[in-house]
């Protein structure tokens, strides 16, 4: 496993990150949101939607990994969207993508 799916795993035990599409547009919505990770893998409209939620309030996104990887980082099935809630968390996966 990567640096970027063990920090994930430690942002998630810390409460850090939020996990899956709706929560992820709440996030965005309430300015929680400091970064999204989406799956490269992602379904089409996932990623439209997804992109166009960052957009709209000014949230940096990236495309990283696969859907059924981050899953198994963050204890899960397979993710496609990922809030980052912490900034010392953003800059370090952005700094290590």
């Amino acid at each position: 496993m990567n640096k970027i799916y063990s920090m994930l795993g430690i942002a998630r035990k810390g409460g850090k990150i939020s996990i899956g599409y709706d929560v992820t547009v709440l996030d965005i919505k309430d300015k929680k949101s400091v970064l999204v990770l989406l799956a490269e893998d992602a379904s089409d409209k996932t990623k439209k939607n997804t992109q166009f939620m960052c957009d709209k309030y000014g949230i940096k996104y990236v495309e990283y990994g696969e859907k059924e990887a981050l899953g198994e980082s963050l204890g899960k099935g397979m993710v496609s969207v990922v809030s980052i809630k912490d900034t010392n968390i953003a800059s370090y996966l952005l700094n290590n993508l």
